[in-house]
Parts: C-alpha cells; structure tokens; sequence
C-alpha cells in the first residue's frame, strides 16, 4: 500500500485524483496457470530434439551365411547424398560361418525424426547393402528386416 503524496493532503477528497483501479482477482489467479502453461510448451520444444534410447532389431535372412553386418545411420535432411554424409551412428559385427544370429539387438539414441540406414551384410558368397529411410518416433523398439 502507498501512502498519500503531501500535495494530495491539501486536497479534500473531492479533489484528490482517483486511486487507480486494482487487477481483477481472475487475473491474480490466471497468471500462474499462464506461467505453467508457457514452461510446459517452451520445455516441449526443448525437449522434442532431445536423443532418446530405442532398441532396434535387425532379423536376418539365411542368417547362417552371414559373416559380417555393418549398420550406418545417416541424417537424410543433409544435403549430401547418404554415401556421402557423415555417419550419426556406425556399428559392425563380425560372426565365423554358421555363428550369425536371426536377430541381433542393438541401441540407438537418436532424436525423434527421419534417418537414413544403410545395411550391409557380408555373406560367405557375396555382399548386399540395403538402404531405406526409417522415421522414428514414440516406438521405444523398431524391426528392420535384413534380406
């Protein structure tokens, strides 16, 4: 509360100036919700670009004839082209003839988004690279097949 000015002392009350009108209390009550309101949105943002962990399984075709896979992760949005662009993420596993698993089970922590993915599977008898764009999203685990 403010104390009157010297001046407004002199003054009756009908000369005074009017005491200026406080907030209405639905303001007072409105404005933390705005505040909570506005931090909830800026930490989406904030966080929508955040890596999350995701399990990824990648199933094999004639597993038995694989000796080799290697697993890149490229950003697609990059203007490079997806040989060219740097890796994100870059696995390899190497199996004896005969030892290679159907599935193998790995890790990524990637941003939600699109990503290029390059498998290469080196087999006794040959090698084959597989390219395809993956979007990821809310899965906490996604399946690519491996032919």
């Amino acid at each position: 509360m403010s104390s009157p000015l010297p001046e407004d002392l002199d003054r009756t009350p009908e000369e005074r100036p009017a005491a200026p009108e406080g907030r209405p209390p639905w303001v007072r009550r409105l404005a933390p919700a705005i505040l909570v309101l506005g931090a909830l949105f800026a930490g989406s943002v904030l966080f929508k670009g955040m890596p999350e962990e995701r399990e990824v399984e990648l199933r094999l075709d004639d597993a038995a004839t694989v000796v080799r896979l290697d697993v890149t992760w490229t950003d697609p949005s990059s203007d490079q082209r997806a040989g060219d662009a740097a890796p994100l993420i870059d696995s390899s596993w190497q199996f004896a003839e005969g030892t290679a698993p159907r599935t193998v089970l790995t890790k990524v922590s990637l941003p939600d988004g699109r990503y290029h993915v390059e498998i290469a599977v080196g087999r006794k008898r040959g090698h084959d690279v597989t390219s395809r764009t993956v979007t990821l999203g809310d899965a906490s685990r996604i399946t690519l097949f491996v032919h």
